[in-house]
């Protein structure tokens, strides 16, 4: 199993560039990182297969959601944006969970699919190797599935890239 330590340790970049994306904060980041490399290491047993990284992934995000997004709760959110502090886009675009839910339902179960594994982290070779399809489709397809959702949720068309 020292192979299974050793892929461990190598994702940590990748596992910290995630977790401070989710945290917005260095040192929440790093508790995050350590926690999920932890459970991952206690749960090896568990691991079937496949894409190591995503499941160490899928582990951190389950245990920022548990942890992290529940404790935060609508006046914290408010208080930062009174503040001047770092506010959800989302949130401040008025976007509710249950309309990116309902606009993924209705842009169909191809745009669904890729834009969940985007925000799950996967890499656009990773994702072409899942799906079975060329890299060329994955960047096409998800131009478009990002429009389309664009389009369901905010009812404009213009779409701009960043």
């Amino acid at each position: 199993m020292s192979s299974f330590k050793d892929n461990l340790e190598s994702m940590s970049p990748d596992l910290m560039r995630i977790a401070l994306k989710r945290t917005g904060n260095k040192n929440d980041a790093q508790d995050l990182v350590q926690e999920a490399l932890l459970k991952a290491w206690e749960k090896q047993h568990l691991f079937k297969g496949g894409n190591q990284t995503a499941w160490v992934v899928r582990i951190m995000i389950n245990i920022f959601n548990d942890k992290y997004r529940k404790n935060k709760n609508k006046n914290e959110t408010e208080l930062e944006a009174e503040e001047g502090g770092h506010v959800d886009p989302a949130i401040e675009a008025g976007v509710e969970i249950s309309d990116v839910n309902r606009a993924l339902n209705v842009i169909g179960k191809k745009c669904k699919i890729i834009l969940l594994l985007i925000a799950e982290e996967y890499k656009y070779k990773e994702i072409s190797e899942r799906l079975e399809i060329p890299m060329g489709t994955v960047t096409n397809r998800l131009l478009r599935c990002r429009k389309k959702l664009h389009q369901e949720l905010y009812g404009s068309s213009q779409y701009n890239e960043i």
